[in-house]
């Protein structure tokens, strides 16, 4: 079997409202789609964590999208909170999740829709599956294959998915060494190399950990 983690960039026929409403929205990072319901049929029901701390203007978004017929919204710690979403299925929805949905493959949460208008997924299955789901992807989406490898089932912890500022300023931290013992860098370093302020640098910071020490501790 067979992992692959492929980068999407659908054009504007493809790009869901709430992904859209995540891209154009400055306090909104990306969303992550880490359950749903594998039935492939018009309506889906789907678990999303979303990076961002306006729930309200979310959840007006949610409101005014034509597909979705109901949604619960939980905050959770720092910024980002849980959303549950019933959704009815457009045409070119149902011809993109037929395409990853298929006999032969398994989908590894979560799909990633990033700021940037791409979505990020693994799928893991036989190559004939893999060239398939490449294969059957419209038109209207791009496909880059960022990394191909034999698949030998996640890591103990499982990753640590941090938002792309918080990386950011995990890889300044490391690089200035601030993690070092004895500690060599410090926030002030990081906050120059991020262009923000040290109290914005210590913050990222702190989510960061938190999210990692969660994470070994199974919490996350």
């Amino acid at each position: 079997m067979k992992s692959v983690e492929l980068r999407l960039q659908p054009d504007e026929r493809y790009v869901h409202p709430m992904h859209g409403f995540v891209v154009e929205h400055e306090g909104f990072e990306q969303s992550r789609l880490r359950h749903w319901n594998p039935a492939r049929s018009e309506v889906n029901t789907l678990v999303f964590e979303v990076v961002g701390a306006d729930i309200d203007a979310y959840e007006e978004a949610l409101t005014a999208s034509p597909t979705v017929l109901s949604h619960e919204v939980a905050q959770l710690p720092g910024d980002s909170f849980f959303i549950v979403v019933r959704e009815r299925l457009d045409g070119e929805s149902i011809r993109l999740t037929s395409a990853f949905t298929q006999d032969g493959l398994v989908v590894v949460p979560p799909v990633v829709f990033d700021g940037d208008g791409t979505i990020s997924v693994t799928i893991v299955g036989t190559n004939e599956a893999l060239q398939s789901a490449i294969d059957l992807t419209p038109d209207g989406i791009e496909i880059e294959v960022e990394q191909v490898r034999e698949y030998t089932g996640p890591t103990e912890f499982g990753s640590v998915e941090l938002s792309p500022r918080q990386r950011e300023a995990v890889e300044a931290a490391v690089a200035c060494g601030y993690y070092h013992e004895p500690r060599e860098g410090s926030v002030a370093t990081v906050a120059e190399r991020l262009a923000c302020s040290p109290s914005t640098a210590a913050e990222h910071l702190r989510k960061a950990e938190m999210k990692v020490m969660a994470t070994i501790a199974g919490t996350q």
